[in-house]
């Protein structure tokens, strides 16, 4: 029934601030149930208050938009609907009655669904305080952007009665609205958005450039130790933990029960006015200047967002050579993964072309008998970036000798070519590319040996790829196709670490998934964007090794040393 005078809730006379649009309260009340849909992960009380809040305010907003549109409309139409009093009664008592009911029961509902999503993923749920404290939380929220909102219809109408004392009722209105909308825009664009933008990246480098609380190398095998080109302060926080972050040699002996030899690990930083370019150019000064051309694994890791290098992949590469190995990883930001993904999807792919190819065009002059398996790796927005090395999976497959995605994005071309052509049958989560002869997708390391359905895979030919994604991590499956399509992911068999409640919703999962990837590091290994001890096997088989190896001692060896900060 079309709503031609959005009645307002007038709790007393002269607070003429509290009216509140019924048509705005039924959309917020179904903004905010949405906000406590389940999705992927779980998240924290404070988080799941500002997210719901922000949510009711969106949702409120819009139903004040659209009463005033359908009032406009019927004005014009000329459209008049008329209720009995005794039916206008019971609207006004049992639809208030009704709303309260449905919203509460399907929030309660929310809540136990969200704690199936923890169980699921291994955490705990939110208590009964935690809920309620997010709830009064979102109720902050809520109101605060409301009160916004008003001051800014407030400044609309003071407008539009200034303006109408020289110009037209109907041309002041359109004035004033669109000069405050202006105005709103470029606040919101000049000052808060990109003033925001500027000071969360002047945070990002100050992180950057913070103490480690670690000292310089003292080994010439590690960027910023002695002889190398690259100074320490030069290198950032990421990267010095990258280079101090290698086991020693008789930390790798001790797992491995073989001699084995200090590992190589190179990085460069992005200072100063340095191209990308320039810091690929110096991280190959660096291979060159430690012989890292001469082990027998040379690894090219694209780095995330802030420079990072997942620890697990790095170790599980030197523990599995017995230290005759060699890192290159290089900065091109300072921003988190999530930031960029959503704001900067080119330098990721710049950095992982320039340096994979830098280090290409040194290896391939090396006599065939003399060179090093060169392998690939990156997580995250470093598995994106890395992966914009190669045309396609054939050029992959041609030029480099192996690797490990981890946690790539479902955006990225090559891993969205490889999913679109999986045999038939196989499910998106993990899906099957050529019966697995070179690429196996698993979500688990025990999946490098079967499919989904537990059905063995045939022979494993070299090079050997493997693209590690949990069901249940948002950084995988977060994709802005999904604002209007339902993904296979979700239509398809689910993982087991993803709540068979959750339902796809135009626009609303892909808020969802945006959400989710700020809490992707908070459940335990295997879960999430937490990925770990499955590395090794991973590793294990692209190198050369049987993905049925015993790895226990390597896994134990590796939690001893491993740095899990990123």
């Amino acid at each position: 029934m079309p709503e031609v005078s959005d009645q307002r809730i007038q709790p007393g006379a002269g607070r003429v601030w509290w009216h509140l649009s019924r048509t705005g309260l039924l959309f917020g009340a179904a903004y905010f149930l949405t906000s406590t849909a389940p999705s992927l992960l779980p998240r924290t009380w404070y988080y799941q208050g500002l997210i719901s809040g922000l949510c009711a305010a969106a949702g409120y907003g819009l139903g004040v938009l659209v009463a005033w549109v359908v009032r406009r409309v019927a004005r014009l139409i000329d459209l008049r609907v008329t209720v009995g009093v005794e039916a206008r009664h019971w609207l006004l008592v049992a639809a208030p009655v009704f709303g309260a009911v449905a919203v509460l029961g399907l929030t309660v509902a929310n809540v136990r669904s969200q704690a199936r999503t923890a169980a699921v993923v291994r955490l705990a749920p939110l208590d009964p305080l935690d809920w309620a404290m997010a709830l009064a939380l979102a109720a902050v929220v809520a109101v605060l952007f409301l009160a916004v909102a008003r001051g800014l219809r407030g400044a609309t109408h003071q407008l539009a009665q200034a303006a109408g004392h020289v110009l037209p009722k109907t041309i002041a209105t359109v004035i004033a609205v669109l000069v405050v909308a202006l105005a709103t825009a470029w606040v919101t664009d000049s000052v808060l958005f990109h003033r925001g933008m500027q000071a969360f990246a002047g945070i990002a480098a100050q992180v950057n450039t913070a103490p480690t609380g670690r000292t310089a190398p003292t080994s010439p095998l590690r960027s910023g130790g002695p002889g190398s080109l690259e100074p320490w302060d030069s290198l950032g926080y990421q990267g010095q933990m990258f280079v101090t972050n290698a086991p020693t040699a008789a930390q790798i002996t001790a797992a491995t029960d073989r001699g084995a030899i200090e590992p190589i690990r190179v990085y460069a930083g992005r200072t100063g006015d340095r191209t990308v370019a320039g810091v690929a150019d110096a991280v190959v000064a660096e291979l060159q200047r430690t012989k890292a051309f001469n082990r027998r694994v040379l690894a090219v890791f694209t780095t995330t967002g802030t420079g990072w290098v997942d620890d697990w992949s790095a170790q599980s590469i030197e523990y599995l050579s017995n230290g005759d190995s060699a890192i290159a990883a290089m900065q091109y930001s300072y921003l988190p993964s999530a930031m960029s993904m959503m704001t900067d999807r080119d330098t990721p792919r710049e950095a992982g072309q320039a340096l994979f190819d830098k280090v290409y065009a040194v290896w391939r002059t090396l006599p065939a008998d003399h060179r090093p398996q060169l392998v690939v790796g990156g997580e995250s927005l470093g598995a994106y970036g890395g992966q914009a090395a190669f045309a396609n999976a054939d050029d992959m497959l041609a030029r480099a000798q192996g690797g490990v995605w981890v946690g790539t994005p479902s955006f990225t071309d090559i891993a969205a070519s490889l999913t679109a052509r999986r045999n038939e049958g196989s499910p998106e989560i993990v899906p099957v590319v050529d019966a697995g002869l070179h690429i196996r997708f698993a979500a688990s390391g025990d999946q490098l040996t079967h499919d989904s359905y537990g059905r063995d895979y045939g022979a494993w030919d070299f090079p050997r790829f493997v693209y590690a994604q949990h069901a249940s991590d948002p950084v995988v499956w977060w994709n802005p196709a999904l604002l209007g399509a339902e993904p296979d992911w979700l239509r398809e068999p689910r993982g087991p670490d993803v709540n068979p409640d959750i339902t796809w919703i135009p626009f609303v999962t892909f808020w969802q998934l945006t959400t989710d990837m700020a809490v992707g590091h908070d459940p335990p290994d295997g879960y999430g964007h937490r990925y770990g001890p499955e590395l090794v096997p991973a590793w294990g088989s692209v190198l050369g090794g049987s993905p049925t190896d015993d790895y226990s001692r390597l896994v134990a060896g590796i939690e001893r040393t491993v740095n899990r900060v990123e």
